[in-house]
This record gives C-alpha cells, structure tokens and sequence, in this order.
C-alpha cells in the first residue's frame, strides 16, 4: 500500500496533514501495533509548533489535539524516532506512534481519548489485527548503554539500569493521585469494544459507534 493509499483509508479519522520536521525512514519491520504517548506540551499551538522546528528531532505518526483533532506528522508508511530503545525490537518500525498533546501532569480529554481509540480501531482493520497490540511509550522503553551516558549517568550507576524500564513516563505521566494522562488499559477495552461493534454491523446486526 502507498502513502496515497493508506492516507485515502483513514481520511475519516486523520483532520490534518503536515508534513512537518518529523524525521522519517524506511520501515525496518512490518507494523505489529500501536504504542501511545503524550509530548510534553502544554498548549496545543506550542505543539505544532515544535514539530516545525529545525530543532525537532523526535515526532509520532499522529498528535491528538485537545479537541480530538487528529494531525498526521508523517508519512504513516515511514518510522519515526518515537519510541527509541524498546523491550520489542526495532519498535519504531513495529508500532505507529500516537500522541495526545499534553504533558505529565493534565489528564487527555475525552475527545482525544475518543479520537485515539478510533484512530487504532481504523488501524486494526486496515491490518487485521484481531487483537491489537497497543503498549505504552513507558512500558516498552528500556536503558542502554547510550541513554543513561546521554542522561549523564556514570557507566558504574547506569549498568545497573541497562536492559531496564523506567526511561520514559509517559503516557501515564507522574500526577502525584495516581491518575494516568493516557489509561493505557482503558483504550484498550475501548477498541476491542470498537472491533467488536465493527464485527457486529458487518454480520448484519445492530452496533455502536467505539466509545
């Protein structure tokens, strides 16, 4: 499938397409899932912004807007740094990237996790995953040996943590009531809800929009 292709498919979800400072390469994997992120940003301007930046050096597939808008930042059929060193190989290829424009701190809205979930719903049955996998940025990312020296941490502290978790937070952030930005958890039974709903319709019986 080309770019035209894939871009024609999801045209119901997708409001937006930039082509921003998203770094982008060939895929080194076939897609296995979704992994979900939040970016760090506070307004959603501010957002965009970045992603425009000569600076920027990071970037997703996809950013979810406070109103559920949803921009695509790159080509759907490229990788992009997401996700970096993960548990699952070659996890910038395996997973699309999806972010909600937030931060740590500042729960997703409804509408964005509303647009996320269909979003992944789409994205299931244009590959036909049964069961989607859809992880956490937090749950997958992993120490190396370069990003505990990029953290600055000595090698005899950061040894300990190499082929660890803890490098990233999000997209559960660090509220201190414990309540995630992104629920992980939560977006899963709401697509398996939406695939569900899907499967009912085409055999002809009553469905409900993904919730």
């Amino acid at each position: 499938m080309n770019e035209g292709g894939l871009s024609a498919l999801i045209e119901n979800v997708v409001h937006e397409r930039r082509r921003t400072r998203v770094l982008e390469s060939p895929l080194v994997a076939p897609r296995a899932g979704v992994m979900l992120h939040y970016d760090d940003s506070s307004r959603d301007e501010w957002a965009l912004e970045w992603f425009s930046n000569p600076q920027c050096r990071n970037g997703y597939t996809w950013l979810v807007m406070d109103s559920g808008r949803v921009v695509e930042l790159a080509n759907p059929l490229k990788r992009t740094p997401h996700a970096g060193p993960c548990r699952t190989a070659n996890a910038n290829s395996a997973f699309y990237g999806i972010a909600a424009a937030t931060n740590g701190l500042v729960p997703a809205t409804t509408a964005q996790v509303e647009s996320i979930v269909r979003l992944v719903v789409l994205l299931a049955r244009l590959h036909r995953w049964a069961e989607p996998m859809i992880v956490g940025h937090d749950a997958e990312a992993i120490w190396t040996p370069a990003t505990t020296r990029a953290a600055g941490i000595a090698d005899h502290r950061g040894q300990k943590l190499w082929g660890n978790g803890g490098r990233k937070v999000d997209p559960t952030g660090v509220r201190a009531d414990g309540v995630p930005v992104v629920d992980v958890a939560d977006v899963r039974k709401r697509v398996a809800a939406g695939l569900a709903a899907v499967t009912v319709s085409e055999r002809g019986g009553a469905a409900c929009a993904p919730r």
